[in-house]
């Protein structure tokens, strides 16, 4: 079976929605004269884009009616010519060119794709990225879901321009470059919803206290497959006490514990979605990563990301599997 072909199997399930006339009570053009709509398929491995063509269109899910798995997606809209207007748990919105929407298919229940008025043509890039890839438990996304993300100069915009050039059809990409830059996307949605999220007092960005908070943040990042990396190493290596440490982790809302363990979970994360890697050991991985006893990693990451190990790789070989 060629790739392509995997690909189109392999679909979002906004495709699965929008061809599924069982779960609409309305499935029509806004013209009435059917919805010709023109996909292009770029597989991600831990996600997928779609760069679709529609004329405008209004459907609406019947009550009730929701399909496995739509709960377990994200979806990123970018519209790239055209409004969308959804309605997303009773709640509504309008994103258009230069916006950026995110949601859950669980709870949309109406969504109407209008022209820009210069003729009738839409075209949409969707992004649909399985929750359990995301480091983020799906509780922690849930205020950001139905809503259009802000784009500014930082990492939303970042986001935004990444998924633009993905779907720019003059792009080539061979398997192992678009499973890479699969996991590059992921990272970056990572980024903006955990950006997103922050809240609380943090340190000037150019004090000393938040220059030492950097410098200390990229050495661990630089050690983290180091498994005698503890809090005191760290302390010592920058020359500072530990108490001090503690604090200027606690400043911006985490335990330098924590974060070490969450960086390490990132990496093994990364590691067990990446399809190069299948054939290496999960424990391998996992002490790749600073992790001295594989129950520990085992706990540690089901409590993270609520799947074992073996099921998350078993989640991801699906979206990731090549011919």
């Amino acid at each position: 079976m060629h790739g392509e072909e995997i690909a189109r199997r392999r679909a979002t399930a906004w495709s699965d929605w929008i061809t599924n006339a069982d779960l609409c009570r309305e499935f029509a053009t806004v013209d009435g004269s059917g919805f010709p709509a023109g996909t292009r398929v770029v597989d991600l491995g831990v996600a997928v884009l779609e760069v679709k063509r529609f004329r405008p269109i209004h459907l609406q899910r019947e009550a009730g009616l929701v399909q496995t798995g739509d709960a377990d997606i994200v979806q990123l809209i970018v519209p790239r010519r055209g409004t969308v207007n959804a309605t997303w748990a009773g709640r509504q919105d309008t994103v258009s060119v230069g916006d950026l929407y995110a949601h859950d298919l669980a709870q949309l229940d109406e969504i109407r794709l209008e022209s820009d008025g210069q003729d009738d043509a839409l075209e949409l890039a969707l992004v649909a990225i399985p929750k359990p890839v995301l480091p983020l438990a799906g509780e922690a996304m849930a205020p950001l879901l139905g809503h259009g993300v802000p784009v500014d100069g930082g990492v939303s915009g970042l986001l935004k321009r990444f998924i633009e050039d993905l779907s720019d059809e003059r792009l080539s990409l061979n398997p192992a470059d678009r499973q890479r830059l699969g996991m590059v996307l992921v990272d970056l949605v990572t980024a903006c919803f955990s950006s997103l999220l922050q809240s609380g007092p943090a340190p000037r960005p150019g004090s000393p206290r938040r220059v030492l908070a950097l410098r200390i943040r990229a050495y661990i990042q630089r050690h983290l497959n180091d498994p005698e990396l503890t809090p005191r190493s760290v302390a010592a290596a920058h020359h500072i006490s530990v108490s001090y440490l503690h604090r200027l982790f606690q400043e911006e809302g985490d335990t330098i514990a924590a974060w070490i363990r969450d960086q390490r979970l990132q990496r093994t994360r990364r590691d067990l979605a990446d399809a190069a890697l299948t054939d290496v050991p999960i424990h391998e991985i996992a002490t790749r990563w600073g992790f001295g006893r594989a129950g520990d990693f085992s706990r540690a990451f089901r409590a993270t990301y609520g799947v074992s190990p073996r099921e998350f790789r078993s989640h991801t070989t699906r979206w990731a599997s090549r011919p």
